[in-house]
């Protein structure tokens, strides 16, 4: 009888690295192709016009971002497919139409994972998606950003204004140096939102520079933030996983986000000491509102929810404003004929008293100035800060959202532009894409048409908490910046690099070379 063989054993050298390695990579291939003929045949947003690899992969629409170049790519895509609405993203939809605003945006609407925060500890009141916990928040932090709050600090902006004003003089027209006024009209607005919202301007006007780098750690910061906006469902993924500790914004991070949270840090550490010793304030700041804020149970505000609306004040509160005071100054350089109407409406109103020394107020400036006011509406409807994308997701627990006469799938991301919705010919006219103030003055019917349909300052119950402080700066700022000073753009060259430019970072526009010469002007 034979015995029987010995079982050989299971042979393993095909397990390699190498074999390893080509094995991981056919596994993502098919796993891409998968998603590539999911996404293009059988995915319910099939039959919307955008991009090959818009439709496919959130890698596109990250690309833009990170490229500056999302609003470019979109118009011309709304322009190749003549469609009122494209696909940009395998789950997003992008509507041309201002008239879809209410639609979109209605009370009940709940923002999408777009906004998912990116490894930061806490959301701030913008980033909160729920419907009803966002109401809660903003009821919670809403007061000192109430108008008659504002009004109350309206003296401290004077204050900025007059300052900005005297160092202007002293820097450049005593001088004769020029100046960039997309940096001094983002000074103006930090100094301000620093004086009103924290108890004290943190320096820029008088120092004449980026104090601490704080603009540029904006920039730097937002621009990394929009692009993990982009990629919401792997940025979620890493933060929750054992990797998260990695990719979770602190203060220790070395990059722009990081030396933010080390400012916002600085200006709490410093009010908790003031508490702690006893000091009192003659008057109460955003900041100190926040501390004060108390929950319906009676709670104080938790103290990471309190970083995350600071750090929002400090982003958003200040950059956003200096980047529609120079819109203003660029869209009245390109227009000689408002500059001057405009110059003497503001000189006419001081003339006969209407406009109060050294500063009008803003209820002065929005009663005597029409002019200037619908200058300052133009400039901002052409330039919305936040000109590029605030997705909403369709939820199957609310009534069908209709756009075009579809009804949109339940889970898409859905959004409007402000820059494109702000340049709808249906309700601004051919002219859209021009300055032209008088637009706002010619009919009231209309005016309030463009009123309804202004997505400048976001909309519905989402709109920005700061609208009427920002108001109330450019009603002021601006306008003394026009009362005293004759200026023009300076020719480009070394020391003054032109022409002025438009950047998109991150979601948000702000100006850069913006050189102008100035001279005193004789009132």
């Amino acid at each position: 009888m034979k015995c029987p063989q010995t079982i050989s054993a299971i042979d393993t050298s095909y397990l390699t690295l190498v074999n390893g390695f080509w094995l991981i990579i056919g596994w993502v291939s098919a796993t891409f192709l998968y998603q590539i003929v999911y996404y293009r045949f059988f995915h319910p947003l099939k039959n919307y016009p955008g991009p090959f690899w818009g439709t496919v992969t959130r890698l596109w629409y990250t690309y833009q971002s990170y490229n500056q170049s999302e609003l470019a790519v979109y118009e011309n895509l709304f322009k190749e497919t003549k469609a009122p609405v494209i696909r940009i993203s395998p789950t997003t939809l992008l509507v041309k139409s201002a008239f879809a605003l209410p639609i979109i945006y209605h009370r009940n609407a709940v923002k999408s994972r777009f906004y998912s925060n990116g490894g930061f500890p806490a959301e701030p009141v913008i980033s909160i998606r729920d419907h009803q916990t966002h109401s809660y928040r903003r009821r919670l932090i809403g007061p000192p950003y109430s108008y008659s709050k504002i009004i109350k600090a309206e003296p401290l902006i004077d204050k900025i204004v007059s300052a900005w004003l005297k160092r202007l003089n002293e820097l450049f027209v005593d001088t004769q140096r020029p100046v960039n006024m997309a940096s001094w009209a983002t000074y103006f607005a930090f100094d301000t939102i620093s004086e009103v919202g924290f108890g004290q301007a943190l320096g820029f006007v008088e120092n004449g520079e980026d104090v601490g780098g704080l603009i540029q750690s904006v920039h730097d910061g937002i621009e990394i933030f929009g692009v993990l906006a982009h990629l919401y469902p792997f940025v979620e993924w890493v933060t929750s996983g054992p990797l998260g500790r990695f990719f979770t914004a602190t203060p220790d991070m070395k990059n722009g986000m990081g030396q933010l949270m080390r400012w916002r840090d600085k200006i709490i550490n410093a009010r908790i000491t003031e508490i702690e010793e006893g000091k009192r304030r003659d008057r109460v700041d955003i900041l100190q509102s926040f501390f004060e804020a108390k929950t319906p149970e009676g709670k104080p505000m938790g103290r990471e929810e309190l970083k995350a609306e600071v750090l929002v004040v400090l982003v958003a509160g200040a950059d956003t404003t200096g980047t529609s005071f120079s819109s203003i100054v660029t869209d009245i350089l390109s227009s000689p004929d408002d500059y001057q109407r405009m110059v003497a409406e503001i000189d006419a109103g001081f003339a006969a008293g209407h406009l109060s020394h050294p500063v009008p107020t803003a209820a002065e400036v929005s009663k005597h100035c029409p002019f200037y006011v619908a200058c300052i509406k133009e400039a901002l409807r052409l330039t919305p800060s936040s000109p590029v994308l605030f997705p909403r997701e369709v939820m199957a627990h609310q009534p069908p959202l209709v756009i075009d006469g579809k009804v949109i799938p339940v889970g898409t991301e859905i959004s409007c532009c402000a820059y494109l919705a702000n340049r709808d010919k249906e309700i601004y006219g051919e002219d859209a894409e021009t300055f032209r103030p008088e637009r706002w003055l010619e009919d009231d019917e209309k005016a309030r048409l463009f009123e309804k349909y202004n997505f400048t300052w976001g909309y519905g119950s989402r709109v920005c908490l700061g609208k009427d402080l920002a108001y109330m700066e450019l009603m002021k700022g601006p306008l003394m910046f026009f009362r005293n000073f004759n200026f023009k753009l300076c020719t480009p060259s070394k020391e003054t690099p032109g022409p002025p430019k438009l950047v998109t970072a991150g979601g948000l526009f702000h100006w850069q070379n913006i050189w102008l010469d100035l001279q005193k002007r004789k009132v």
